[in-house]
């Protein structure tokens, strides 16, 4: 039998704190620029969870101005809500519901995401997450891409019993493969549980691994979580187990083979030297992430 993954720590929900005005979040890692987490959670740079939470309508913007990326990759999931991406190398569009934006800023980018205009012309229960995968080394001067994975194309396991419903967005579950494709190896899923249900996940005992509890309550590997904890393994072992409670238990896995490549991070600039830092800082301030009116 596979080994237990035992856990490193529970991390309990951080203060919120608002990205512009149109997502309000909590951040998991890295806490800092120069967050251990940056190299712990890699590939995965930062976690941003904007749990469900009610917005008004209005009839202005409602997101992020135009801001730079380099060196890294920004995936948005949307669990409910419309969000409108469109950067300066030309990519454009909006998700919904189950849609993913997967957007790889490489060499450098200029972008703003907002909730739909229509979609902010009403009140809306909204949520959604965001990650920030590295590039490694190589790929961090790509020209930038634009991955748009509509719900309808996401891989989709159910257990025998129906107890286990899993949505698979990159990677595998249960050979269950994700259509989003990723510059590294990672599995990233969601996975609900009926009330009452258990299940082993095992990953590469190698791979960086954690989850975060979008819904309900339950347990991983016999300790209690609850909604909006995220669970960090130790990289000791393949297997861990998850048992909902009489709520039923959603949660969202994250498991990357780390690139085991210097991290410097500076803002939104990711690279693997200071050198490298100020020649990217150079390059937007020069305009080579493209033009801010280009996106308004």
């Amino acid at each position: 039998m596979n080994p237990v993954r035992t856990i490193e720590r529970i991390i309990k929900a951080p203060d919120i704190h608002w990205v512009g005005n149109g997502f309000r979040v909590r951040q998991y890692f890295p806490d800092g620029d120069e967050s251990p987490m940056l190299d712990r959670m890699s590939p995965f740079l930062l976690l941003d969870y904007n749990e469900p939470y009610y917005f008004e309508a209005s009839p202005f913007d409602t997101g992020v101005t135009p801001h730079p990326h380099k060196g890294f990759e920004t995936v948005t999931f949307s669990f409910s809500g419309s969000i409108e991406h469109k950067d300066a190398a030309g990519n454009s569009g909006v998700i919904h519901s189950g849609d993913v934006q997967w957007m790889t800023a490489a060499s450098g980018v200029l972008h703003k995401e907002f909730h739909e205009k229509e979609y902010a012309k009403r009140g809306r229960l909204f949520h959604a997450l965001q990650l920030w995968v590295n590039l490694p080394e190589r790929h961090k001067n790509d020209a930038p891409a634009y991955q748009y994975i509509p719900a309808t194309t996401m891989g989709r396991y159910q257990s025998l019993d129906e107890t286990i419903d899993a949505i698979v967005y990159t990677g595998a579950f249960r050979h269950i493969t994700g259509p989003a494709k990723s510059h590294t190896p990672m599995n990233i899923y969601k996975l609900k549980l009926q009330p009452n249900s258990w299940i082993s996940i095992s990953e590469n005992m190698t791979w960086n691994t954690g989850f975060l509890v979008i819904n309900g309550t339950g347990s991983a590997n016999g300790e209690s979580i609850e909604f909006a904890d995220f669970v960090l393994f130790n990289n000791d072992g393949e297997r861990f187990e998850v048992e909902s409670g009489d709520e039923g238990l959603e949660i969202f896995v994250l498991a990357g083979e780390p690139l085991n490549e210097p991290v410097v991070k500076q803002g939104s600039f990711v690279m693997t030297n200071k050198t490298e830092l100020l020649l990217a800082y150079g390059e937007y301030k020069n305009g080579k992430f493209g033009r801010e009116e280009a996106i308004m």
